[in-house]
């Protein structure tokens, strides 16, 4: 049997069928919290987005033009509930551990490679961790979302030439990061 698709899904839910909206929270949810996740850089914060982002899904059904992709839509709403998430809490220190989203852990490493996978991961943290609220939600949206170009500027509401460089300078500071810890000179690589 084909699966249906997201569009078609929203379309039965805007009607009230709630086995289709259903389906969709369950499409979706584990992208939506990473997402927030990335945004706000709170467990309990995300917890909270994502579900604030179901509920304004589905009041905003009804304006939902199904011949458009769900996906961007969606992530749209995940990123403003975020934003006012973030806006509105209290405890503005909590850390972002961006690995934990972004990075699936190993299976089976051998206690070597466990220690370097760590300690890259905590460098790779450390760096993304170290970008500011634009950079690394545009990374997350790219890397971990998979959105193109086109999309993440209309989750952001900014122009695809701003999310372009966006994505180069993330890339570039990340990069730098990681040669730094490694001791070598940004830009290249040691002799």
């Amino acid at each position: 049997m084909r699966e249906i698709r997201d569009e078609a899904l929203a379309a039965r839910a805007a009607k009230g069928d709630l086995d289709a909206f259903e389906e969709l929270v369950n499409r979706h949810r584990a992208a939506v919290y990473q997402m927030a996740r990335a945004v706000t850089g709170s467990h309990a914060d995300a917890d909270d987005a994502a579900q604030e982002t179901f509920i304004r899904a589905y009041r905003s059904l009804g304006s939902y033009d199904s011949r458009r992709p769900f996906r961007p839509w969606l992530r749209k709403i995940t990123y403003n509930t975020s934003l006012n998430i973030l806006r509105t809490a209290t405890n503005r220190a909590r850390r972002f551990l961006p690995g934990e989203a972004l990075q699936p852990p190993d299976p089976s490493p051998n206690p070597e490679e466990e220690v370097e996978s760590r300690e890259s991961r905590r460098g790779i943290e450390a760096a993304v961790k170290s970008l500011s609220f634009e950079l690394r939600t545009t990374l997350h949206l790219r890397a971990a979302e998979g959105l193109s170009y086109q999309d993440i500027a209309r989750v952001t509401g900014v122009r695809i030439g701003t999310v372009m460089s966006r994505l180069s300078r993330a890339r570039e500071k990340v990069l730098g990061s990681l040669q730094a810890a490694e001791g070598l000179p940004e830009g290249g690589e040691g002799t």
